[in-house]
């Protein structure tokens, strides 16, 4: 009988050493969790604006609507520049021909080297010529440089624009990052890649993330310090200006 309580007693010693180490450890995990307030925001925002002075055709897309890379985004009415190319190549095309005789005339000595080494420079003029023409007929069309959505047109179809007016303003959309700022203790175990869990309040939606960005000072007065994270599992309902609670 003695042993029996003995070993009750025992028994009853261990079940409550495990409850009060379970209850350390919660304590202890609590104590662990760090959260934080953050905003969406576009990884990348970008204002486009004219090359060029020409009369706008066409304005493919709307505000607030996607596009994909490469789309076509503004036309502008090249007649101009594609006259002019036309009047470059041309005289590319006789600077060619006119070093191709000097060479056969060189040879029976009809003419210096020094006449041939003038045709070379005037077709390669000719050349640089050409190609300037056509980097105007180029930037006669605004694509999209990444995958992303309008966030404001500026300038109408029809409208004759001169060089640097901003026409459109917009934002990458496929990889959107959020914006925090946390204590400056936090520094001694964060690094860049530590993942996180964004709640985002607007769609009642959690994403996963991680730390893409530390900054590079402490704020004196708040002894804060701002960080970048990059979502990666983003879906199309997360829009820029959203914000969430962040879970380290």
């Amino acid at each position: 009988m003695k042993v029996m309580k003995i070993m009750e007693i025992n028994l009853l010693k261990f079940l409550v050493k495990i409850i009060i180490l379970s209850l350390l450890f919660t304590v202890s995990s609590k104590a662990e969790v760090r959260e934080s307030r953050a905003l969406v925001v576009a990884s990348q925002e970008a204002v486009l604006s004219s090359e060029l002075a020409a009369r706008i055709t066409s304005i493919s897309v709307k505000e607030m609507e996607r596009f994909k890379k490469g789309d076509l985004l503004i036309q502008f009415d090249c007649s101009l520049y594609e006259a002019q190319k036309d009047v470059v190549r041309a005289n590319e095309n006789s600077a060619l021909i006119k070093l191709k005789s000097d060479e056969q005339m060189l040879q029976m000595r009809s003419i210096g080297k020094y006449e041939l080494e003038l045709s070379i420079s005037e077709y390669e003029k000719a050349k640089s010529e050409l190609r300037i023409a056509e980097l105007n007929v180029e930037r006669c069309e605004i694509r999209a440089p990444f995958d992303g959505a309008v966030e404001e047109v500026v300038v109408n179809a029809f409208e004759s624009i001169q060089p640097q007016v901003e026409l459109m303003k917009i934002i990458k959309t496929d990889v959107l990052e959020l914006e925090m700022v946390v204590s400056s203790e936090w520094v001694s175990w964060l690094t860049i890649g530590h993942p996180i869990t964004v709640y985002i309040d607007e769609i009642q939606e959690e994403f996963n993330a991680s730390i893409s960005g530390i900054g590079a000072n402490v704020d004196a007065v708040s002894q804060t310090i701002q960080l970048k994270g990059t979502i990666t599992n983003a879906s199309s309902a997360l829009l820029p200006g959203m914000s969430g609670r962040v879970v380290f």
